[in-house]
């Protein structure tokens, strides 16, 4: 049935009482009732989202195609009707529902084709349904000797999605959306581009190898926007390197951790090792580690500075944690890998400094999973004294060395997922982490400083002034972007279902942002909390951009206020 004819059924004198009603009435036609979720447990369990503001929309529709796509935004025009697009649903911390009650989110799990492979120039062209689970299984399957870079979150994120909101990884391929590379968009009215490609009749071409095209650079407004839709994208892949080695840092206090950083930063500025890394505190690592109900923390206060010190000399947790990887051919990696820990080792800014080789990696692994099998505990208590004395850490923080080898090897892993459950009242759960089920509370905040060790220091001691005047746990991981620049990211940890914490969680992320903003900082990715702040200091920028949706969405469908842009 065409466009013209289904509204005619509206023209007809359908009785509909409201415009959302006709809107779905004619979506029908186009759609079967398995693609539309309005009610029932699966609604509920796709409406729960981890932030505060969050709504819950008219209904989820899953279109299974570009050309379906493509109808519902044309049909959302005529109706004006909005709609919040995601790939997976899965963007926990920053909104993956609606900001308001009268939308309809948008997934697209179910356009989860992997189209092309190529194994010699090292690339994929996929849809936005393919999640990093299935990537991974897929090149394994195939014995493609190529990796993906996964984020450290739910495995069943878009490979897309993540890219396309500028989300970052663990290797040198740690910056996805720079590895993201020829599109296909459809439009808010209906109709679809292709960047990157002269002729789409010719062939594959170059529009999946190089990212600029011609002209204007296109691909960088469907990046945490709402001017389109990605029904299609070429990713890049990293060719499964020779060997490898792991860096783990122990630094003291907030002094070394200065010092450390710009040591790390002359390194990566040198060549000897590749832009990406991680600086945690002790309380993202005791996330990991333990949960708050396990250590008499109460669950209405933040951990105590006296309780804090006592959870670190328990778990063998360092003041910050270090930690980056060098890959490639073996003779390369050996070589930047001894340099590396001579200048580190002189810069004196460490404690510890654990080096693992592939090799040894794999050799910990089986180590570690021969103990899992060891029931008694005098045992576990000899080995985890033996672990203390020779790595400097703990069994508890060793056995979370499997997880983290396969995220360096770009595997996705539910191991970093898991600190979401810090402050969860029952016990997390070991596999299948949902932190929308599980009724959690999670808001990420996370500007973007110059890459000087005494200015991230600083400004990190105002933050955690301010989680201590807001009551919240102080988590931070301090990721590498680049040689010249870093992102303090931290997590605010809340419950809820407490509307009082939900307020003050809401409090504390503003006055983050109010302090990034007066330093000239602006955060690299926001969630609906942040929003309306993202340009209180560059107008004319929020201008700009309104003009541009504007001339892209003039009725306003597609996702009216993400990141700032009615």
């Amino acid at each position: 049935m065409s466009l013209a004819n289904v509204t005619k059924l509206d023209n007809d004198g359908d009785e509909m009482s409201t415009k959302t009603d006709i809107f779905i009435e004619l979506l029908m036609t186009h759609f079967n009732e398995t693609q539309i979720i309005r009610s029932g447990d699966d609604y509920d369990l796709l409406a729960k989202d981890p932030v505060v503001n969050a709504r819950r929309p008219q209904a989820f529709i899953y279109p299974e195609s570009s050309e379906q796509i493509q109808t519902l935004v044309r049909l959302a025009a005529d109706y004006k009707v909005k709609l919040w697009v995601y790939s997976t649903g899965k963007n926990w911390g920053y909104l993956n529902t609606s900001a308001s009650e009268d939308s309809f989110v948008v997934l697209l799990n179910r356009m989860n084709k992997i189209i092309h492979v190529d194994q010699e120039l090292a690339y994929a062209i996929i849809e936005p349904g393919v999640t990093y689970e299935a990537l991974n299984r897929f090149l394994e399957e195939n014995n493609y000797p190529l990796w993906t870079d996964s984020p450290g979150g739910p495995p069943t994120g878009s490979v897309i999605g993540n890219a396309l909101d500028r989300g970052v990884g663990v290797t040198k391929y740690g910056d996805h959306f720079a590895h993201l590379c020829g599109y296909e968009v459809v439009l808010a009215d209906g109709s679809m581009i292709h960047t990157g490609i002269a002729n789409k009749e010719a062939g594959k071409g170059a529009a999946h190898l190089y990212k600029w095209g011609v002209g204007p650079y296109i691909e960088g407004l469907f990046s945490q926007s709402n001017y389109g839709v990605v029904t299609k994208a070429g990713i890049w892949l990293m060719r499964k390197p020779q060997d490898y080695t792991l860096f783990s840092l122990n630094i003291q206090d907030n002094a070394a951790l200065a010092k450390c950083m710009d040591t790390v930063r002359e390194l990566m500025l040198s060549g000897v090792i590749h832009e990406t890394g991680r600086f945690s505190n002790s309380v993202a690592i005791l996330t990991l580690l333990t949960q708050a109900i396990d250590e008499g923390i109460e669950p209405k206060k933040a951990i105590s500075r006296d309780q804090l010190e006592a959870l670190k000399h328990k778990y063998s947790v360092p003041g910050w944690t270090g930690s980056f990887g060098i890959y490639g051919h073996s003779s390369m990696v050996k070589t930047a890998s001894r340099l590396a820990k001579k200048i580190l080792k002189a810069s004196d800014s460490c404690t510890r400094i654990n080096v693992f080789t592939k090799k040894r990696a794999h050799f910990i692994r089986k180590q570690i999973e021969a103990v899992e099998t060891i029931q008694s505990g005098l045992w576990l208590k000899l080995i985890d004294f033996a672990i203390r004395k020779i790595l400097g850490t703990s069994l508890a923080l060793v056995r979370l060395f499997p997880g983290l080898i396969d995220l360096h090897e770009g595997k996705p892993v539910e191991t970093v997922v898991r600190r979401g459950y810090f402050r969860y009242r029952k016990k997390r759960p070991v596999k299948d982490i949902h932190v929308g089920r599980d009724d959690l509370g999670i808001l990420w905040s996370v500007p973007v400083l110059p890459f000087r060790g005494s200015e991230v220091v600083a400004f990190t001691r105002e933050c955690e002034l301010l989680f201590e005047k807001f009551n919240f746990d102080f988590y931070m991981t301090t990721m590498i972007f680049n040689a010249r620049s870093v992102c303090p990211l931290m997590v605010i940890l809340y419950d809820r279902l407490d509307e009082t914490e939900c307020a003050r969680a809401e409090q504390l992320y503003s006055a983050i942002l109010d302090l990034s903003h007066s330093k000239g900082y602006q955060h690299f990715r926001a969630g609906v909390n942040g929003w309306q702040k993202l340009y209180q200091c560059c107008p004319e920028l929020k201008e700009f951009n309104q003009k541009l949706k504007a001339a892209l969405d003039p009725a306003g469908i597609l996702a009216p206020g993400r990141y700032g842009i009615d």
